[in-house]
């Protein structure tokens, strides 16, 4: 038994020894080139989303040996090289790979040495390529429909405002036309919430059209295939507060007294109408709460003639309506409610073919309540001054409670 062992052994030390002695060959077939070389990668790979094209980018590798780099998609059936000019692994190489349909891909990219060995591959996954499909889902961006514009009527121009984007969105084109009958194009950033347009012709159509990116850094801009239409811009409306000051309802006096008479704060009067409290109050009662008030001197003293009260303002062209509404009145009244061009109004045995009146409501005793409207038309930002010049006899008094303007 311990002989037929010992045979044994010597024969698996023989087989050993024989398979250690055909590995080694293989080895050296192996080596016979001498020490195997893969060409450095490159480093930080990535890339920007593209129309239908996408731009790989990356860090080149050191390793001066590197002479051009090798692309592969499509499980290899594409591929591309471009010739390495760097070799600075602080500058950024990039290729663009055109002509792709929209969807998702993976490239492989190898670094190629001058004598054709290849590097291992570097793995750029999920690189979304955008088309046709992505812009079709995009919108133009939306305005604020709680605020959609704001008007700054004197210089004849319109903020229009839009809601925050969901999206990348790098601006929107906003179409308009001037008073020169001018198409003007403004882009609204996509980080601003609105854009103002200068001298705005009022009555036509403004337009707007935004871009995307799909991505932060993408190659491309989408931009919405179609415009969409802003809401009517107008001027219609009460822009009283805009133009006139104290306009009523109550009417506020300027001095500091507590009696019944005072003066109009932001009214200009002249001494005819100052005629109430040894002639330091008038024109202004605290009557009705508050109003522009005409009466004879001391009530039953003397008359009150060519009195006046008016207001000068600046308007835009357009087309206005000034309503005037009439308080408490009696006796014998020559009252005329009067827009003109200008800083003051006419006397009022002037007042008949004055070229510088735009608008005039005559009335007396028996026409001068309730309210009445003065419509006037300016071609151009005029100056204008409305205000009231009235006459009346002794025991007479006149009040005014309010007046409203408002643009067509």
């Amino acid at each position: 038994m311990k002989h037929t062992f010992r045979n044994l052994s010597w024969l698996l030390f023989a087989v050993s020894i024989l398979g250690c002695s055909k590995k080694n060959e293989a080895y050296k077939d192996l080596l016979a080139g001498g020490e195997i070389y893969y060409p450095g990668i490159i480093q930080h790979a990535g890339y920007r989303a593209g129309n239908l094209r996408t731009m790989l980018v990356w860090n080149p590798s050191p390793d001066p040996k590197i002479a051009r780099y090798k692309i592969l998609w499509n499980n290899g059936q594409d591929s591309t090289t471009m010739n390495a000019t760097s070799h600075n692994p602080e500058d950024t190489a990039g290729i663009i790979i055109p002509n792709l349909a929209e969807g998702t891909y993976n490239f492989n990219v190898y670094s190629i040495d001058s004598v054709g060995r290849s590097s291992i591959a570097v793995n750029i996954n999920g690189v979304r390529v955008y088309g046709p499909k992505y812009q079709g889902g995009l919108f133009n961006r939306a305005y604020n429909a709680a605020t959609p514009y704001l008007l700054d009527l004197l210089q004849g121009n319109v903020r229009v405002q839009f809601n925050t984007p969901d999206s990348i969105n790098t601006g929107t084109k906003v179409i308009f036309t001037d008073n020169n009958d001018q198409v003007d194009t403004l882009v609204l950033p996509g980080d601003s919430s609105g854009i103002t347009l200068p001298n705005f012709k009022f009555g036509t159509q403004v337009t707007f059209q935004s871009s995307y990116i799909p991505q932060r850094n993408a190659l491309d801009t989408f931009t919405v295939a179609a415009t969409s239409t802003f809401p009517d811009i107008t001027r219609a409306g009460d822009v009283t507060a805009v133009f006139i000051k104290n306009a009523g309802n109550p009417f506020y006096r300027s001095d500091n007294g507590s009696g019944k008479w005072g003066l109009p704060k932001d009214w200009q009067v002249n001494t005819n109408v100052v005629n109430q409290n040894n002639d330091q109050g008038g024109g202004w009662s605290t009557d009705n709460g508050g109003c522009i008030h005409f009466e004879a001197k001391n009530w039953g003293d003397a008359p009150m003639l060519n009195g006046k009260v008016y207001q000068s303002f600046t308007l835009p062209a357009g087309t206005y309506d000034l309503d005037v509404t009439t308080a408490g009145y009696g006796g014998t009244i020559d009252a005329n409610e009067v827009v003109a061009t200008g800083t003051f109004l006419p006397d009022i045995d002037n007042l008949d073919g004055n070229a510088t009146i735009l608008a005039r409501y005559h009335g007396d005793q028996n026409s001068i309540g309730g309210t009445h409207t003065l419509t006037f038309t300016i071609p151009q930002q005029t100056t204008v001054t409305f205000g009231w010049v009235v006459s009346e006899q002794t025991y007479t008094y006149l009040q005014f409670t309010k007046v409203v303007l408002r643009i067509r």
